[in-house]
């Protein structure tokens, strides 16, 4: 008898926000100087970076999850606008120590996804939704996991009934993004190897691999949790990186 997957949803997603917080301290005071740092901290770097990659792909794949089986749209997306208009200035000043700059966070990213996806589905012609999507998807261009992240959300969404087609799509999407990502470096003239962390996306298999499908405890910390945590870490990172 095939043993079941480990993991519910809280417990996946408990592990992307820790991935995230690894990612973070990585990003926000570990990589200045990386060409002269010593060989310890860019190996320390570079495998917070590769465990940071977890995270949003995670989340676009339980927002695939969410879109499908809430049980009310509306709050859904209503939730998710209100959360990346909250995060919008703790992402502007741990970022840039600004109030706003045109560079919009992840939940944005998640709620633009959000529409894409109802574009999908209520636009009856299949050419009509397939064009409402794709401007979606576009207009993240200026957002965290822009473009990128709408594009396996997708794909997530079109395999959803397939789990190994799902992650064989991701694995394509992440292939190509981390092989962008080396190839931009090496024609500017760079270390072709100093985004090679970016491959840290592809442990996301492994993971949504020990996925059960089932939710987990239902309560009030586990639904609002990275809600909240986004956020808040994110303040807590400009006091730290600014005001200490």
């Amino acid at each position: 008898m095939t043993e079941k997957p480990a993991l519910n949803r809280n417990q996946i997603k408990y592990i992307a926000i820790t991935a995230m917080i690894f990612d973070h301290i990585a990003m926000f005071f570990m990589s200045g100087d990386l060409d002269k740092a010593p060989l310890s901290r860019v190996a320390l770097y570079s495998v917070m970076r590769v465990i940071g990659r977890l995270t949003a792909p995670v989340m676009l794949f339980f927002l695939v999850e969410g879109f499908i089986h809430t049980s009310s749209r509306k709050k859904y997306g209503i939730r998710l606008l209100i959360f990346g208009l909250i995060s919008q200035i703790p992402y502007s000043l741990a970022h840039y120590n600004s109030l706003f700059r045109f560079d919009l966070n992840v939940i944005i990213t998640l709620f633009m996804t959000f529409l894409m996806l109802n574009a999908l589905e209520k636009i009856g012609n299949a050419y009509l939704g397939g064009a409402a999507a794709a401007v979606i998807a576009a207009a993240t261009f200026c957002c965290d996991w822009g473009i990128i992240g709408p594009i396996m959300a997708w794909l997530f969404y079109y395999y959803r009934d397939d789990r190994k087609a799902q992650l064989k799509s991701f694995a394509i999407v992440s292939g190509v993004q981390v092989a962008s990502a080396v190839g931009f470096l090496a024609m500017n003239g760079k270390h072709w190897y100093g985004e090679l962390w970016q491959a840290g996306m592809f442990l996301v298999i492994p993971l949504l691999l020990c996925y059960n499908g089932e939710a987990g405890k239902r309560s009030a910390v586990n639904k609002w949790v990275f809600y909240i945590f986004y956020p808040l870490h994110l303040l807590v990172i400009w006091a730290v990186k600014y005001l200490a």
